[in-house]
């Protein structure tokens, strides 16, 4: 309803007679009985009171302007200039500018007072709203941003002005309230555009400001957050992301929030995400809360491809693990048989291509943006695990051949476990002397080996009692030549650890 409707007069009202109509009206809405109703008619009558006087004054002005060229042309016609032949032959005939006819609705000029009175209106209402504690005026400021289309482009930089020094003078500001207008004006994305207004170190208050309120409404909406949306999908293949509830912790997120709302400079924020207070302010909603701030921070699409490269590196061990299994049946088993005729590796990445394919059919058919990326993580990431966990132990290998080439002390765990004084498992009739030490026992056993300088090398004739190699015990320490080689390697794996860590671990 327009303020000419509100009051009950046409557009092109003169002034007195607004006035009398203003006069009927507060009589009938009195304050004292009908507050509202006053406080609209008076609102209305500020913003047409402008308009009418500026139509008068502007109508007053076009008649003048009339008057004056009428004039003109009767001195001239009585001085007889019109006798003086033209070019044409033939005299000119005077034209008369009529004034145009005035607009029935207000005109651009007059939306700053109706605007204005707009956001009083609004402020009044939504001033107590603080936190998050603010969806209700959500309608109120859309209502309000929606009204500066009517308005120039000052009026409409008034207003922003006006909202954003409301938004940072706030102990509190109202976040849901502060990201609805930041996304009309564009502050999400060009924060700069405040600087003009702005201090520096308010400017960076400001965007930690938008950056809690980005925070809070992708926690709570779902269609603002992808992440949000894949976690409460009902289709199938997202079961593995049931853990979410207890992906976070309350008291971790809750100072998260805390700490951000001391960048912010609005300390009261931090209430907002109290855990106590959170149970009590939004219920069984508060998990979703904090599960939504902890994912807003990543990239949808990353992680996604990050969750399916850790199930499929699961498929591939489990895998693996099943032809061990299988290799230990026997020699008649029909698996056994398809196991030796077919390579390990082949059957793994057979089946975890179908596996990927099923995915890509699956996810080819949603809308949601950057989906396809896990079945290109199924695809692609499950065979490159296999790659990295054979290179893995392949590197390890050559760990033990690099430590084994100064020290030697491979060769010296090799014949202590042919002497077997060290042996692990039990002596089956086919192997005399026990089975080969797995490789972290063998690294156990290097440090009984490097004490031994001049090995005493038993016989298999008379091979000596087996014992755990946790208690080898044999003499003559050397001169204090490993050790010395010890400390020089140990010196040089920590200046590369170092280098690691200051090249990668943010050392600039």
């Amino acid at each position: 309803m327009t303020p000419w409707q509100t009051l009950g007069v046409a557009t092109d009202v003169a002034v007195p007679e607004l006035r009398r109509r203003y006069a009927a009206l507060i009589k009938e809405f009195r304050p004292e009985t009908h507050p509202q109703d006053f406080a609209r008619i008076r609102e209305a009558y500020e913003v047409v009171l402008p308009h009418a006087r500026r139509r008068e004054a502007l109508a007053a002005e076009r008649a003048e302007e009339a008057e004056v060229a009428t004039a003109q042309v009767e001195a001239v016609a009585q001085a007889g200039i019109d006798a003086v032949p033209l070019a044409t032959g033939a005299a000119a005939p005077v034209e008369v500018i009529a004034p145009p006819p005035v607009e029935e609705t207000p005109a651009e000029q007059d939306a700053e007072p109706a605007l204005a009175a707009h956001f009083r209106r609004f402020h009044g209402q939504a001033a107590a709203a603080t936190g998050s504690d603010d969806e209700a005026h959500l309608p109120a400021l859309r209502e309000l941003l929606a009204a500066r289309t009517q308005a120039t482009l000052d009026d409409s930089q008034a207003l922003e002005f006006a909202l954003m020094r409301w938004f940072i003078e706030a102990d509190a500001p109202p976040l849901t309230l502060l990201f609805e207008t930041g996304r009309a004006f564009d502050w999400h994305r060009h924060p700069a555009r405040l600087s003009s207004w702005l201090s520096p170190w308010a400017l960076r208050q400001m965007e930690a400001r938008l950056a809690l309120s980005r925070d809070l409404v992708h926690a709570r909406h779902f269609s603002g957050n992808a992440w949000l949306r894949r976690l409460h999908s009902t289709r199938p293949g997202r079961l593995m992301l049931v853990w979410r509830p207890a992906a976070v912790e309350a008291g971790f997120w809750a100072e998260r929030w805390r700490n951000a709302s001391e960048d912010a400079d609005a300390r009261p924020l931090a209430a907002c995400l109290n855990p106590v207070a959170l149970q009590r302010m939004r219920g069984p909603a508060s998990t979703d809360l904090l599960v939504g701030l902890a994912v807003a921070a990543f990239a949808p699409d990353l992680g996604n491809a990050a969750v399916w490269a850790l199930v499929a590196t699961a498929i591939v061990f489990g895998l693996r693990r099943l032809l061990q299994v299988i290799a230990k049946l026997p020699e008649t088993h029909r698996a056994r048989v398809v196991a030796r005729a077919i390579l390990g590796n082949k059957i793994i990445v057979g089946i975890v291509a179908v596996v990927g394919a099923w995915l890509a059919a699956i996810v080819s058919v949603t809308p949601e943006p950057g989906s396809r990326a896990l079945a290109v993580a199924a695809l692609l990431g499950t065979p490159l695990a296999l790659l990295v966990a054979s290179l893995a132990w392949r590197v390890a290998a050559w760990i033990e051949l690099a430590l084994a080439m100064p020290f030697q002390w491979r060769e010296a765990v090799d014949r202590l476990e042919f002497d077997g004084l060290v042996r692990s498992n039990a002596t089956p009739p086919g192997r005399p002397f026990g089975r080969r030490l797995g490789f972290l026992k063998r690294l156990a056993s290097m440090r009984a080996a490097l004490r031994l300088q001049p090995l005493e090398i038993a016989t298999r004739e008379r091979p000596p009692r087996a014992r755990p190699f946790t208690l080898v015990k044999l003499g003559q320490p050397g001169g204090g030549q490993n050790r010395w080689r010890m400390l020089w390697f140990g010196a040089w794996v920590l200046f590369a650890l170092l280098r690691l860590v200051h090249a990668f671990g943010g050392g600039n």
